[in-house]
């Protein structure tokens, strides 16, 4: 089948279950060259032996399923995929036409790797033990304990050193749900919440404020049709009142509009260009430090009230959602596509 803009390349999104392959599939298929074929599949619907995928795709305006030959190039929006899936699809597709392959990142290993380049911009940051945890409360009036492979903020824990010595642990609210009269307490307390899961804890950031509510700021890093990385866009989600989890947010907007209603242009567009230089910087050293082959990630920042910007995580399956509550910003589904494009053609 020929078309003016060539032969038509089939590309395959894996998801990870089937009540998600219409709703992903939807959003790259509005942003899709005339030239692509797209369809969407679980990593349950490959058929090993026969060498082919059951997929969902659209064609003569009805979603359809449809076994596939494996495709030219496949983008992993799983967040939690086998390697040995992975193994099976280099041997069978090539080892570069697969990316994305891990993007369930151990918060603590990229912490190491970005300490390497970027360390001024990282919060203090070690494992969960309660010998650490004891000695970081002393320095830190507030911690962040954290699940080392967590996402959403689910599972994040802020504890609080107050000047009478209580310990204030809260989850997703600054409004404690736990009070220890003291670290001893609060530890038994967290031991009991943490259970068996690995944990880091960082020091605490004071966050500047919006209209009396907590923002973040992410940089989306994604790379486009020359194979290389690219800032796509720069946004901030902006919480409830009240709470300090971002992910639970009451608004998404550019970080442009928060960074210039808080500072005079100038100083906003040059924090802007710092983020945008930061967040490159932190996809190279990840995916040069991991040795994993990567297409898009996002770099977490907030930003203090002295007026200095952290890297706070690095998330290797970005939220696309986040994006629909800003028009004009199609090259978030866009640029995955060039990218898929530019590896089947190198």
């Amino acid at each position: 089948m020929k078309k003016k803009s060539g032969t038509v390349k089939t590309f395959g999104i894996m998801v990870a279950n089937s009540k998600q392959r219409k709703y992903v599939l939807s959003k790259y298929l509005a942003c899709k060259a005339d030239h692509m074929r797209l369809f969407c599949f679980t990593p349950s619907e490959i058929d090993w032996k026969r060498k082919s995928i059951l997929g969902l795709h659209h064609s003569n305006w009805k979603w359809v399923q449809h076994r596939f030959p494996f495709p030219e190039v496949i983008y992993n929006r799983c967040y939690n995929t086998k390697k040995t899936t992975h193994q099976r699809l280099k041997t069978l597709i090539g080892s570069n036409k697969c990316f994305n392959q891990q993007n369930r990142f151990d918060k603590y290993e990229i912490y190491k790797l970005l300490s390497q380049t970027l360390a001024p911009y990282l919060p203090e940051t070690a494992p969960y033990d309660r010998e650490t945890a004891a000695q970081l409360q002393k320095t830190h009036k507030v911690l962040y304990v954290k699940p080392c492979n967590g996402h959403q903020g689910k599972g994040v824990y802020r504890v609080e050193a107050k000047e009478s010595g209580e310990i204030h642990i809260s989850q997703h609210y600054f409004l404690p749900e736990f009070i220890a009269a003291d670290v001893p307490e609060s530890q038994k307390k967290l031991n009991k919440l943490l259970g068996s899961t690995h944990y880091l804890i960082q020091q605490g950031v004071e966050l500047q404020q919006w209209n009396e509510q907590v923002f973040d700021i992410r940089a989306l890093v994604q790379k486009d049709e020359s194979g290389g990385w690219s800032v796509t866009n720069v946004v901030s989600r902006i919480a409830h009142k009240g709470c300090f989890n971002t992910s639970i947010c009451a608004q998404v907007c550019l970080s442009e509009e928060v960074l210039r209603h808080l500072y005079p242009q100038e100083k906003a567009d040059a924090f802007l260009q710092t983020i945008r230089d930061i967040s490159l910087r932190a996809a190279q050293t990840v995916e040069s430090g991991t040795g994993l082959h990567l297409g898009e990630l996002s770099v977490d920042f907030a930003l203090d009230n002295g007026e200095r910007l952290w890297i706070i995580e690095v998330n290797g399956k970005p939220q696309k959602e986040i994006y629909d509550q800003i028009s004009g910003q199609d090259e978030v589904y866009k640029r995955p596509l060039q990218y898929a494009a530019y590896l089947h053609t190198h």
